[in-house]
C-alpha cells in the first residue's frame, strides 16, 4: 500500500497571527487537499485551525498533534487528535511528521520549530516575515523563504515546497545533518550510531578522563550531550558494545562538502591501543564518501602520538600546520592538519585492519 503523505503546519495561536496570514493558510490548506497531502499540526487554534479548515473544505485529513491530554482540544473537524501531554517537546514530533513543513507568522513556539527543522535538514518552506531570524539562517538548501506570500499564490508556493521535498529525497545528505546512518559495522564488530540519552554516563566519564580532557576539553555535563545528539556525536561500537565516542562537524558552506573530525576517544584504557580508534575512523569514512562528501580534515595537536598514529592508519596524511589554532588550558596550541580523499581511504584499506588477539 503507497503511504499517504502529509505536510507539518508552524504557526501562531489565536492573536498571534493577522488575517492575512489566516487567509493563506486556508487557501495552502485547500491546495495541499487538492494534490493528496493530509496535514499535521498543533492543533492550537490559529493558523493551525485556518490550515485546517481549508484542507478540510477539500476533503483532506488533518492530524492534530495536542499539547495536553484532553481530546476536547481538538479543533472542530479534526480528523484525528493524538494528545501528548508533552507540552513544547511534541514540536520534535511535529517535524518529523510531515514530509515537508510549512511555516506562518508566529511567535516564539514558531521560532523554536522553525530552528529545529533548519537544524535538522527537513524541506521547509517560510512565509512572511519572521523578524527573530536572521537571513543567514535561511541560507540551507532545504529552505525557502518567500516573504511577501499571497493567498492566490498557494498552488505556487506548495510547488516549491514539492521541489524541496524532492530534492532532499534524492540527495544522499542532508546538509548540516548526520552523514551516518545507524547500525553501521565492519567485519571486526566496530560500529558506529548516533548519541542517544542514555549514553550520558558513558560522555561523562569518558571526558572527565584526564588521559582524554589533556587534549580535548569538553564539559562532560548534560546540555553538551544534548547539542551533539542530531548529528555531531556518534557512539563508536565493539559488538555493540558502546566504547567510546567520535564527534564531527559539518562545513558552514554546504558547498564545501567537507566534514571535519572534532573528537576521537576510547572510554576505557584497556580499549585503547586496540586500533577501535582506526576502524572506527574508516567505518566513518566511507560512510562519509559513500554520502557524496569528498574530503575529511582532522586537527590533532602535533604532540599527540596517539591521534596522529590512529589518524594515519585510518589513511589520513598530515598536510601541514595550523598555528594557535586552538585554546587549551588557557594558552593557544597549535595543531597539525591532516585529511583524507577517498583515494587515501582505498590505499590504507588496501589489506585488512590489524586486531589485537582475542577481539576478532
Amino acid at each position: 500500500m503507497t503511504r499517504r503523505r502529509a505536510i507539518a503546519v508552524l504557526g501562531g495561536r489565536p492573536g498571534n497571527a493577522g488575517a492575512d496570514t489566516l487567509r493563506l493558510a486556508e487557501m495552502i490548506g485547500k491546495e495541499l487537499a487538492l494534490r493528496g497531502y493530509g496535514l499535521v499540526s498543533g492543533g492550537e487554534g490559529g493558523v493551525a485551525a485556518a490550515a485546517n479548515k481549508g484542507c478540510q473544505s477539500a476533503g483532506g485529513d488533518t492530524l492534530a498533534l495536542l499539547k495536553w491530554n484532553r481530546l476536547s482540544d481538538a479543533e472542530e473537524g479534526t480528523t484525528w487528535a493524538l494528545p501528548t501531554s508533552m507540552d513544547l517537546a511534541r514540536s520534535n514530533i511535529l517535524n518529523w511528521c510531515g514530509d515537508g513543513m510549512i511555516a506562518f507568522e508566529g511567535r516564539y513556539g514558531t521560532l523554536t520549530e522553525i530552528g529545529l527543522a533548519l537544524d535538522t535538514g527537513r524541506p521547509l518552506l517560510v512565509l512572511g516575515n519572521q523578524p527573530f531570524l536572521t537571513a543567514e539562517a535561511f541560507e540551507a538548501p532545504t529552505c525557502r523563504v518567500v516573504p511577501d506570500p499571497r493567498p492566490e499564490d498557494a498552488a505556487e508556493l506548495v510547488d516549491l515546497l514539492e521541489k524541496l521535498i524532492e530534492a532532499g529525497e534524492q540527495a544522499s545528505v542532508r546538509p548540516g545533518a548526520a552523514v551516518v546512518e545507524d547500525d553501521l559495522a565492519d567485519e571486526s564488530g566496530i560500529g558506529l550510531r548516533r548519541a542517544i540519552p542514555e549514553d550520558i554516563e558513558l560522555f561523562r566519564r569518558t571526558f572527565a578522563d584526564s588521559a582524554v580532557r589533556a587534549w580535548r576539553e569538553l564539559e562532560p555535563g548534560d546540555g553538551v550531550l544534548s547539542r551533539f545528539q542530531h548529528e555531531r556525536c556518534l557512539v563508536m561500537l565493539e559488538r555493540n558494545r558502546p566504547v567510546g565516542f567520535l564527534e564531527y562537524r559539518t562545513e558552514a558552506d554546504p558547498g564545501s562538502h567537507h566534514i571535519q573530525v572534532e573528537a576521537l576517544a576510547v572510554s576505557d584504557a584497556a580499549d585503547r591501543g586496540r586500533e577501535i580508534g582506526t576502524r572506527a575512523l574508516r567505518l566513518f569514512a566511507g560512510s562519509v564518501f559513500a554520502a557524496g562528501r569528498h574530503r575529511i580534515t582532522a586537527a590533532p595537536n602535533a604532540n599527540n602520538g596517539a591521534a596522529l598514529r590512529c589518524l594515519e592508519k585510518a589513511g589520513f596524511r598530515k598536510v601541514g600546520v595550523m598555528r594557535a589554532h586552538e585554546r587549551h588550558g588557557g594558552a593557544w596550541r597549535d595543531a597539525l592538519l591532516m585529511d583524507l580523499v577517498p583515494s587515501d581511504l582505498a590505499d590504507a584499506a588496501s589489506g585488512p585492519p590489524r586486531t589485537a588477539a582475542g577481539h576478532r
